[in-house]
């Protein structure tokens, strides 16, 4: 198997025909063996008989169906997880990637060796709300400022790599995932090529700006522990002042006692959201739970 292309899919059944035969179109005139992994991630409209019904027509077609929604994240894993060609691609079914910007992206990976990932990022945001915009730009210079995984602003999931990649990934253990952060972390040898997605011809994107907070939060959590360190040393920071302040009037102000205030309930703030990532990993749940698999040879 040359490609495996991983497509998480959530109630996506009006794009899927036509995905589907574009992208089988384009790998048959490139002569290239090829295989579809459709992640239906708990969809709840008709999507998963549009993929059964795709998969009877072309056994490239493979199909895992989650027993709920468990988020693209997970989605993305299980299809990795599954995957077994020389190189890997994920992709988005609802036609905003194309075969033509995949295509693309495969050559230059075939024509540099040197090279283990080859990484979509959007060339303009125009195509956002501009509160969407904003809020992602933002993500982008903090996590930049203040981690050590730097991310490049306007990557996407859209990559394809070798399956040294594809292993190193699905190795991590961690349950609470956030990919591109992991893409970053693992290394290996990464090229950027722009992209501008086509307009979206079915439905509308699934991220909500919550969504997009929650997603964000997720990713400074995960790789990153400043705040932690910006905790003690702001505590030590007050400590001082109350100190100064009884030794030098006697009693300890107003001001001083709000702005303990404040920084208590901040810093438990901040230790919650880490304890809530332990909490999660210790819990040792799958990272999803998959109700169905076909197409697939048994593994």
């Amino acid at each position: 198997m040359e490609v495996s292309v991983i497509v998480p899919c959530y109630n996506e059944r009006a794009s899927i025909s036509e995905f589907c035969k574009m992208m089988d179109d384009g790998f048959k005139k490139r002569k290239i063996s090829y295989e579809l992994i459709f992640v239906d991630d708990g969809s709840i409209d008709d999507s998963l008989n549009v993929l059964k019904e795709q998969n009877k027509k072309n056994r490239s077609v493979k199909i895992i169906s989650f027993s709920r929604n468990f988020g693209k994240e997970a989605a993305m894993l299980a299809g990795l997880s599954y995957a077994t060609g020389k190189y890997t691609a994920i992709m988005d079914s609802d036609m905003q990637h194309t075969f033509d910007m995949l295509e693309n992206m495969y050559d230059k990976l075939k024509e540099d060796d040197s090279y283990d990932v080859v990484c979509s990022y959007k060339a303009s945001r125009e195509d956002e709300k501009p509160l969407k915009r904003n809020l992602t730009s933002i993500f982008y210079k903090i996590n930049n400022k203040i981690s050590d995984v730097k991310l490049l602003p306007g990557a996407s999931d859209f990559r394809i790599f070798k399956s040294s990649v594809r292993d190193s990934i699905i190795s991590l253990p961690e349950k609470d995932r956030f990919l591109k952060g992991i893409f970053s972390w693992i290394g290996y040898n990464t090229i950027y090529v722009p992209y501008t997605p086509e307009k979206r011809l079915y439905g509308d994107s699934k991220w909500s700006i919550i969504k997009l907070i929650n997603y964000s939060i997720n990713g400074f959590v995960s790789f990153n522990d400043l705040p932690l360190k910006l905790s003690f040393i702001i505590s030590v920071f007050i400590f001082i002042i109350g100190i100064l302040n009884f030794i030098l009037f006697g009693l300890l102000d107003l001001r001083t006692l709000i702005l303990f205030i404040s920084y208590l309930i901040l810093m438990v703030g901040i230790i919650s959201l880490y304890l809530s990532k332990i909490y999660k990993n210790s819990l040792n749940r799958p990272v999803f739970i998959i109700k169905e698999k076909i197409g697939f040879d048994k593994k």
